[in-house]
């Protein structure tokens, strides 16, 4: 069985999840997510807080590579203009001789 990173919707049998609280003494009080059809064993389960620790990091990679992606498209934006530059300064010379 795969273990899904981040905030899992739905379990691997395709059954959404729910969140509920535990009533344990180890972990009273700590919320987990669970497939809504079934708590034996195979079927999701994940503790909330370890969820959204996940989510963060793979928001966090998600971010930087938005990032450098931004930055590929603004280089690529200026190369744009200048070659447009170069296309009407050809233009230009064309239209003078003309």
């Amino acid at each position: 069985m795969e273990t899904v990173q981040g905030i899992p919707r739905h379990c691997h049998c395709g059954s959404n999840t729910i969140v509920l609280t535990s009533k344990t003494r180890q972990n009273p009080g700590r919320r987990f997510f669970r497939c809504e059809t079934s708590s034996s064993q195979g079927h999701l389960f994940k503790w909330v807080d370890e969820a959204n620790s996940e989510e963060l990091s793979l928001l966090k990679d998600k971010q930087v590579r938005l990032d450098q992606d931004l930055l590929q498209l603004k280089q690529e934006l200026l190369e744009m203009k200048k070659d447009i530059g170069e296309i009407l300064q050809i233009l230009e010379c064309i239209r003078s001789k003309v």
